[in-house]
């Protein structure tokens, strides 16, 4: 966890970011409806800190990592980075820019070309930069394998002959190559072995400190985000329920949903007991979702209220935001 947080200008800027999916069916193929896979999301990363991104699977955590990333084209917002709106970029404005803003994605199995060497996987990057010295090329992977722990033997081997852990420091040396400002981690560790995990962090939290990195987190792993961010934002089928400094989230958490995932926790030590939080009802299509909270059919303090009108992001406490009608109206 960075330890001196720049707080002026952030580095990244999201504002009511949309990501709509057409589903089509029938026999002729028509529109049927979207997948309302990110909804409305506003959030800024500041220089040197980690935001972590948490919540279930499908909550729209990876699509917005993608997003952000230019991978998939918005349906709607604005994404800001140090100022400059990605989404009115130019090809080569977009492709200059891809060297500051860098991710790593969740499987260090697929998102590696088994036909490439760890050099080839390494080195391209740089060469779709403009490098094109092979001389110069060794010398700068060579540079970040050193960075990452991984020795100079393994330049010229395949994916396949490494662990899922060395994987992952391939795809960190990948990442870290191009001299990022933000790096995505889209749930670097959930593949990997607890041992592993703890490495793979460790390297992640080095890296940060000696490069002055700035992370977007993403996990669904509460604990390993307690350990890694310094602010937490929680995402429930596309939306943002709750945004808070880290220690807040864990302490006093507002949004009912963020206390169910807190109590899902596992706690090392057999002799303490946590009351574990069972969510009643059926996770809702993000094609046909509620239309007040998201989380209304699934909340046991859900009111009617809830149920028509959608709650906004309001601040509780310093920097502490929360989607609920009840907690933000002064607490249940």
């Amino acid at each position: 966890m960075s330890q001196d947080v720049v707080r002026s200008q952030p580095l990244l800027e999201i504002e009511h970011l949309k990501m709509y999916f057409p589903v089509y069916g029938g026999a002729l193929s028509r529109l049927q409806g979207y997948v309302h896979a990110v909804d409305d999301v506003s959030l800024t990363v500041n220089q040197g800190e980690t935001l972590g991104l948490v919540g279930e699977s499908g909550c729209g955590k990876s699509t917005l990592a993608r997003t952000i990333m230019r991978i998939n084209h918005p349906t709607s917002g604005a994404i800001r980075f140090e100022g400059r709106d990605i989404l009115k970029l130019s090809p080569k404005e977009l492709r200059s820019l891809r060297s500051e803003l860098q991710i790593i994605f969740q499987d260090p199995y697929s998102s590696l070309d088994p036909r490439m060497t760890i050099g080839e996987i390494v080195s391209e990057p740089l060469i779709v930069a403009g490098v094109k010295d092979k001389a110069e090329l060794r010398k700068r992977v060579l540079q970040v394998f050193d960075v990452v722990n991984l020795p100079e033997a393994y330049y010229d081997r395949y994916p396949h002959e490494f662990s899922g852990g060395q994987r992952q420091r391939v795809s960190i040396a990948r990442a870290l190559v191009m001299k990022p400002k933000l790096i995505l981690c889209d749930e670097p560790v959930s593949a990997l072995d607890v041992s592993i995990q703890s490495q793979i962090l460790n390297l992640l939290n080095r890296l940060q400190k000696e490069f002055n990195l700035t992370y977007l987190f993403i996990s669904h792993a509460l604990n390993v985000v307690r350990h890694t961010s310094d602010r937490v934002c929680v995402m429930y089928l596309g939306k943002v329920m709750e945004l808070a400094p880290s220690e807040s989230i864990f302490e006093n958490a507002c949004h009912p949903y963020t206390n169910a995932l807190l109590s899902a926790i596992p706690i090392p030590d057999p002799t303490v007991k946590r009351e574990r939080i069972i969510l009643s009802g059926e996770l809702p299509s993000p094609k046909d979702p509620p239309k007040g909270c998201r989380f209304c059919v699934r909340c046991p303090y859900a009111t009617e209220r809830c149920a028509q009108e959608e709650p906004l992001l309001r601040e509780v406490g310093p920097g502490h935001f929360v989607a609920c009608h009840l907690r933000g109206e002064g607490g249940r």
